[in-house]
């Protein structure tokens, strides 16, 4: 995953040089534990806090989903407001991925916009325990992979 990061922040940072060049990236990932969408979540911060890859715990405008894969609600909340929302109000968040097609916004917007997460704690675990989301359609095989960090057992 961190390669993937790498190759996201290289390219962000080719389109905003506007020469289309490569850039070669002198930056340094801090790991931030950002657990509560699943307990192993990270979030990947650039080590000048310009840029934050916040996988399933941060959306935009929105937040992973918390009742499955021993997700917990409060501890998501915490994570984001502790880990995520003390960034710099200009760091780029980007995403695993969005429903709506956004690829990028800001803390500041987050703290701001996101309208589960500028509720306070029990609002929003009230709110996450009442989503009433249907169940993924590859839940069942993703899951047990997850929990084993991807590792397939072979099949007779």
């Amino acid at each position: 995953m961190a390669e993937a990061v790498l190759r996201v922040a290289r390219r962000q940072l080719s389109q905003r040089g506007g020469s289309g060049a490569p850039i070669l990236l002198r930056q340094a990932l801090e790991t931030r534990a950002s657990p509560g969408h699943t307990p192993g979540c990270v979030t990947f911060v650039l080590n000048d806090h310009s840029m934050a890859f916040t996988g399933d715990a941060l959306l935009i405008r929105g937040c992973g989903r918390t009742d499955f894969q021993q997700g917990c609600a409060k501890t998501l909340y915490h994570s984001v407001h502790e880990k995520i929302f003390t960034l710099p109000g200009d760091c780029l968040i980007y995403p695993a991925h969005d429903y709506h097609g956004f690829t990028v916004s800001t803390v500041e917007e987050e703290r701001t916009l996101n309208p589960r997460l500028t509720l306070s704690c029990e609002e929003f675990v009230k709110i996450m325990g009442n989503l009433n989301l249907p169940k993924p359609q590859q839940i069942d095989f993703a899951v047990p992979a997850n929990m084993r960090c991807g590792v397939q057992t072979p099949t007779a």
